[in-house]
């Protein structure tokens, strides 16, 4: 594995020989071929919108061998996106904006419609582009676009019937099976069909019982219909179902054990390490996931998308348009899994010791069920209508926008069989280590600690109305020089009621919250061509992340909410083509002040510390985005970007950096270093500043390169020939920067021959098989009385695969 990110870049020089970027080669280096995309909510020219947007091609799929939208974000600046998680727990980062949990401040939208949901299971093959635009789009976008927007425009029916089938095998038992129909039906009337089927037999080996973990299974289909006879109206009804089930994730722990910093010589970490420091390495992955259920077979992701969208035009006249978009999701899902990722379950955690005279102590402690399971039904609908007009010189558009969403989740453990004996057993365990690591202890009695295992039935329910009005005007001020303005004004009311009831317990708590957040943002645009092929722009605008509730243990707590989260976002960039329209180069730059960071954090209210989403401080982010295509010939292209985002906190405080900044003086958490609450007995360290740390899950760099060879073989066949590297710069698991992934590097090769009909490629992922993690998670250690630890995902390993393409 490549450890240097200087060594990395020297891979990048030999294989581009330029710096970077993310679109479609033929479309950028052929002017008879522009990619028209549809980012600012009108049609127009990819070069010539004033905003940076970067915009993968049904072609560069094909080309790229993208398998995934996790594979696509790799080639596109300033996105990152992994699933290393989970196929459910994908957060989308765009110019360092990143979070831990909650929501992310990307939304996604298909055909211009809002869609909820995973995406990482979705078809690509049914994507003619995806266009990313990136910095605030809350102005014409709406709710979590506050970092940007991810717009999947789907293929059109073809205008002669046609078909399509393509079948991937590769190493681990990965199999995929897509393929389409489509073609026009009469009188302005076409539509089409498009199915894809997915099975991968999981290629880590969980240590315990030698079976696989991290199998994905999933299908889905669509359907679609669209009308265009020529005249004033035109419509489009689409409609999207997908199931998918994952078995136990692919993840591993660390123990308290492992930890390597800040040594806590109090009574409850005996001189253990509270924090790991460096860069964290992959482990062998083992959990006893099998019999920690009453139904095995039920342990995973089960989900279930359904998605109907139509989207109307009718011309009211040549210059004005009015268009209707009415979107429709409901997703079912249930997670079942090992929370711990260890072989041992029903463990008991010993808090402390109480002397009870003599040698004889009494142990406090619970029982810990480190599991998830759960089930979830999300439905929301949404509705836009606008008005387009475009006259001479000047445009204007105004609409109205209506969300309405209901999220209903709730508990749904059930324990198996023998859990209490289980219990019982660790708790007597328990009580022994603890004893014996007491000078003197010959017996223990148990003092406030519970061997059940109760089963919890909570139910939460969460709903989101938004109301908005939002519009656009450009002006050319003159042939040159444009000015365009927009804005939003959003309400968005939040409710959530949580109700909490174990097993047996015969009266449920119930709690609700609700609040009401409200909200405009502008966004202005200056642009001015220097020429036909050049273009300079400068964007200043705001956005916005809404508020909102914790769960029911923070509720509970007295934890209940956060507040809105803001950006302030100014960009310049200009784009470029060159050499006729061989060469193609765009950069931005832009910095991002943001307001009321929303991060999970340990949370101290009235005695209790929770860990919630709270709004951590303030941050800035400066970054640059350079990207860079290049055809010399019709065989060779060269593609590649490179994006930085340098995010630091300018204000904010953390209570475990109060914590460990407490330990670091004398190795004790004593309040050493001052008291957060002076008026309150018990020692709470004062909380640590987090000023200047780098936000977590936001790596600095990101450079992606690909050279692509095509020649001709004989007859009507082409031989093809390519491979890309793709770098990734360390990211940070927490605000403290302690441990982090480490750089990575990952190149990926291609070959093969194709022509009009048939189309074979031979490909291998990873090709030097590197193995930095890819994501990072704070934990708990189940086995050591809840002291920290660690959970990583594993990198995937060296794959090699075929794929085989027929068309007709």
């Amino acid at each position: 594995m490549i450890r240097s990110f200087k060594a990395s870049l020297l891979v990048i020089t030999a294989l581009a020989g330029v710096p970077a970027i993310a679109q479609d080669a033929d479309g950028a280096s052929d002017s008879s071929n522009t990619i028209i995309v549809t980012a600012r909510k009108t049609s127009e020219s990819l070069q010539e919108a004033p905003t940076s947007v970067s915009v993968v091609t049904a072609e560069s799929i094909e080309r790229l061998n993208i398998e995934s939208f996790a594979d696509l974000s790799k080639a596109t600046p300033g996105l990152i996106f992994d699933e290393g998680l989970g196929r459910d727990s994908n957060r989308p980062v765009i110019r360092g904006q990143a979070n831990i949990l909650g929501d992310s401040g990307v939304a996604y939208f298909i055909d211009g419609i809002y869609f909820s949901g995973s995406i990482a299971d979705y078809d690509v093959d049914q994507m003619e582009r995806v266009e990313v635009v990136k910095g605030p789009q809350s102005a014409l976008y709406g709710r979590n676009t506050y970092s940007g927007a991810i717009n999947i425009i789907t293929r059109n029916p073809s205008d002669r019937f046609s078909g399509r089938l393509t079948v991937d095998i590769s190493e681990n038992d990965r199999y995929e099976v897509t393929g389409s129909l489509s073609g026009p039906i009469g009188g302005g009337l076409s539509g089409g069909i498009f199915g894809r089927y997915y099975d991968f037999g999981g290629e880590f080996t969980n240590q315990f019982d030698g079976t696989k973990l991290g199998q994905q299974e999933s299908y889905s289909v669509s359907g679609l219909l669209a009308y265009d006879n020529g005249g004033p109206f035109r419509a489009r009804l689409r409609g999207y179902y997908a199931h998918l089930e994952d078995g136990q994730p692919a993840l591993f722990s660390t123990r308290t054990a492992d930890n390597n910093c800040f040594f806590d010589r109090g009574t409850f970490y005996r001189g253990a390490g509270r924090y790991m420091c460096g860069t964290l390495q992959p482990r062998a992955l083992t959990t006893d996931f099998t019999r920690q259920f009453r139904d095995p077979d039920q342990v995973g992701l089960k989900a279930e998308t359904n998605n109907v969208s139509l989207k109307m035009e009718y011309d009211l006249s040549d210059r004005l348009t009015i268009t209707s978009l009415s979107g429709y999701n409901r997703r079912y899902d249930r997670l079942v899994t090992d929370g711990d990722y260890s072989d041992t379950s029903f463990q008991t955690a010993i808090f402390a010791l109480v002397p009870l005279g003599g040698p004889a102590f009494g142990a406090i402690g619970t029982t810990v069920d480190f599991s998830f399971a759960g089930r979830s039904i999300a439905k929301d609908w949404s509705q836009e209508v606008r008005l387009d007009y475009k006259g001479d010189g000047f445009s204007l558009m105004v609409g109205g926008y209506y969300f309405d969403q209901s999220d209903d989740s709730r508990d749904i453990r059930e324990v198996p069989a023998d859990a209490l004996a289980r219990a019982q057993a660790s708790a007597v365990a328990a009580r022994q280590r603890a004893c014996a690591a007491q000078p003197g202890c010959f017996v223990t009695v148990p003092i406030g600690l519970t061997p059940a295992v109760p089963q919890s039935r909570n139910v939460n329910n969460f709903d989101i109305r938004n109301v908005a009005i939002f519009g656009s005007a450009t002006f050319n001020i003159t042939d040159k020089l444009t000015l365009s303005a927009e804005g939003r004004y959003a309400e968005e009311k939040v409710q959530q009621e949580t109700i909490t009831r174990n097993a047996g317990q015969p009266t449920p708590a119930a709690l609700i919250v609700g609040e009401t957040f409200k909200r405009f943002d502008p966004r202005v645009t200056l642009d001015y061509k220097l020429s036909r092929d050049n273009l300079l722009y400068a964007i200043y605008a705001t956005g916005q992340k809404p508020g909102g509730f914790n769960g029911p243990v923070a509720i509970l707590a007295g934890v209940p909410s956060f507040d809105v989260e803001t950006v302030e976002s100014f960009e310049i960039g200009s784009k470029n083509q060159f050499l006729n329209g061989m060469l193609t180069a765009n950069v931005a730059l832009f910095l991002n002040n943001v307001e009321g960071y929303q991060l999970t954090q340990n949370v101290r209210n009235a005695g209790n510390t929770v860990s919630a989403i709270s709004n951590a401080g303030d941050a800035e982010i400066k970054g640059l985005e350079f990207e860079l295509q290049m055809r010399p010939s019709n065989r060779l292209t060269l593609t590649a970007n490179y994006a930085m985002a340098d995010s630091r906190f300018k204000r904010g405080i953390d209570e475990t950096q109060g914590v460990l900044n407490d330990v670091a003086d004398d190795g004790l958490v004593n309040c050493s270093t001052g008291r957060q609450f002076p008026d309150v007995a018990a020692c709470t360290p004062i909380f640590g500043s987090i000023r200047g740390n780098a936000i977590p899950r936001a790596p600095k760099h990101q450079v992606f390169a690909d050279i692509d060879y095509r020649a001709p073989l004989g007859g009507d066949w082409e031989f093809f020939a390519g491979s890309n590297v793709t770098l990734i710069s360390n990211s940070w698991a927490q605000v403290h920067n302690l441990l982090g992934t480490g750089d990575s590097t990952v190149v990926d090769a291609r070959i093969g021959a194709q022509n009009d009909t048939f189309r074979v490629q031979f490909y291998v992922r990873n090709l030097f098989d590197e193995d930095a993690v890819t994501q990072i998670l704070r934990y708990a250690d189940g086995n050591d009385s809840l002291k920290r630890n660690f959970v990583g995902a594993p990198r995937p390993g060296r794959r090699f695969g075929v794929n085989f393409t027929g068309r007709f």
